[in-house]
């Protein structure tokens, strides 16, 4: 598996994502999924260098950002010096009491824990979420390519932006994206090597079901339909 220290050069580059407008839609999308009321308690399960949890506490929600690298929290504590984060591993017991949230988020994360331990992070995330609460997890499925959503966002810049701020942008970012897709191609390996597992839509379904959620969602396709979304929700 890819150690901590492969983590902390990955988060050094990775808010370069966030000037691919499919990026951009993606948090909205998981927002408006999250279904957001001023004061909630909201953890975000994996919040890397906080993008997602910035976008929540926008909109009302008194967030908590939790990974296990310290160095995208860091980098999330420079964004915002207020924020709250946790340091800890979603591979294990989560130091949050029963029925804490009132609604969950984990995006991109799940896939990169280990498959023995899907399971075990969902019912734990089950176990710190109030009754009625929520939650929204998003997966690239498993025939997602990391070009497509890079292809998407120069195409939705040149209709939003034109053809010279667009090229601009492409240069002046190109060596941040080269490490991008240079980091994503050891995660692949990974993939291969059957130490992580992108998690079709069936899949992500029965672990949900199998931790106790109820009121699955079908599963929606997005991040240029790289993507799969489902919520859920906490009924006994």
């Amino acid at each position: 598996m890819l150690d901590s220290k492969f983590w902390a050069k990955y988060f050094k580059v990775y808010d370069i994502l966030n000037l691919l407008i499919p990026y951009q839609e993606l948090l909205g999308t998981i927002c408006e999924e999250l279904e957001i009321k001023p004061g909630e308690k909201i953890l975000e399960a994996g919040c890397g260098t906080g993008n997602l949890a910035l976008k929540i506490k926008e909109r009302g929600g008194e967030v908590i950002g939790l990974d296990n690298c310290q160095e995208a929290l860091d980098i999330y504590l420079k964004k915002d010096p207020t924020a709250k984060v946790v340091l800890a591993d979603l591979r294990e017991k989560l130091p949050f009491p029963d029925n804490y949230f009132d609604k969950i988020a984990c995006n991109n994360t799940l896939y990169i824990i280990p498959k023995e331990k899907h399971l075990e992070t969902l019912k734990e995330l089950y176990r710190i979420l109030k009754l009625d609460g929520k939650i929204v997890i998003v997966n690239p499925h498993e025939k997602n390519k990391i070009f497509k959503i890079y292809i998407a966002g120069i195409t939705a810049s040149l209709r939003k932006n034109g053809l010279i701020t667009t090229l601009r942008k492409i240069i002046q970012f190109l060596p941040d994206t080269i490490k991008i897709f240079y980091y994503n191609y050891f995660i692949d390996k990974e993939m291969r090597c059957g130490k992580y597992h992108f998690l079709n839509g069936k899949v992500q379904k029965e672990l949900l079901n199998s931790a106790g959620f109820k009121n699955i969602s079908d599963g929606k396709l997005i991040y240029a339909n790289q993507n799969i979304l489902f919520s859920a929700r906490k009924i006994l």
